[in-house]
């Protein structure tokens, strides 16, 4: 009897796909599942000026778990003429506190 590596190679590829569309599916959709949670609601996103190479924005939503907890999610999308890129951050209460206080420290700082 052969081992046969396709088989094995098909079904890794297959148990990949099937968790992440189980996610798609449980957490409502392909963002939320990239965050975990679900998305209760996007609070609004900020831009930067603008590059004539890109434009980033940062997008900030709420996210509730399956056991209710509440985080923040921050969506960094790059967007560049032949590229587009999304890069999923969930954080829970302290690390959002720990953010804000950085955030504050920095535009505070002289």
């Amino acid at each position: 009897m052969e081992f046969d590596f396709d088989n094995v190679f098909y079904a890794i590829i297959a148990i990949v796909v099937v968790s992440f569309v189980y996610k798609i599916v449980r957490y409502g959709g392909f963002k939320a599942a990239m965050f975990g949670a679900s998305i209760k609601r996007t609070i609004g996103e900020v831009s930067d000026s603008g590059s004539r190479f890109g434009r980033l924005t940062l997008k900030v939503h709420e996210l509730e778990d399956s056991k209710g907890e509440k985080a923040v999610g921050l969506e960094l999308v790059a967007k560049t003429i032949g590229s587009y890129s999304m890069t999923p951050v969930t954080l829970d209460r302290t690390e959002v506190k720990n953010l804000i206080d950085l955030l504050n420290r920095a535009i505070s700082s002289k």
